[in-house]
């Protein structure tokens, strides 16, 4: 009777198979690090800071504007900007002057809306926070028309027109 061989196609595999199981192993560790890293990171606070703005300010809707919905914070604009800048840092950051009204704000832009802070009361802030980018922009364009482009995630600053006249490469 022939016993069975230990080795298949005349060597030993097992030196592989731990290499193989190892590799697995190491994979698998490192999957389970990072989703341990997000869970810890996600549960220390929001890293969102539309989301930020709607759990930590009072919710005013009278101070309502179309398609931008209003918050009231304590402090000074700067002072509630920087508190949202590191919840989640903007794109942009700029105080701008209404080309018709000369009312001057203070605006963090994001590439899925924009944030408008303006003096509200004694020490407080009225934070305006837009549906989407592209409303927040029409809505204060007056402000940060001339600092912005008119659609979300294009990198620069600056306006988006292109110019008229005929050629190509428009």
């Amino acid at each position: 009777m022939m016993a069975s061989a230990p080795f298949a196609g005349g060597y030993d595999r097992r030196p592989l198979n731990r290499i193989r199981n190892g590799i697995i192993a190491a994979i698998v560790l490192v999957a389970v690090a990072l989703l341990a890293f997000s869970c810890v990171s996600g549960s220390s606070g929001s890293t969102n800071a539309k989301a930020y703005i709607q759990q930590n300010y009072q919710r005013e809707a009278g101070l309502d504007e179309s398609s931008v919905d209003a918050y009231v914070a304590d402090g000074t604009p700067e002072q509630v900007a920087d508190e949202i800048s590191e919840i989640q840092q903007p794109v942009d950051r700029r105080t701008a002057t209404d080309t018709a009204t000369s009312g001057t704000g203070l605006f963090l832009q994001y590439p899925d809306y924009l944030v408008g802070l303006f003096p509200y009361q004694d020490n407080k802030t009225r934070v305006m926070v837009s549906d989407d980018y592209e409303s927040g922009y029409r809505h204060y364009s007056g402000f940060v028309g001339p600092l912005w482009v008119s659609r979300p995630n294009f990198s620069g600053g600056g306006s988006d027109y292109r110019g008229g006249g005929g050629g190509s490469g428009k």
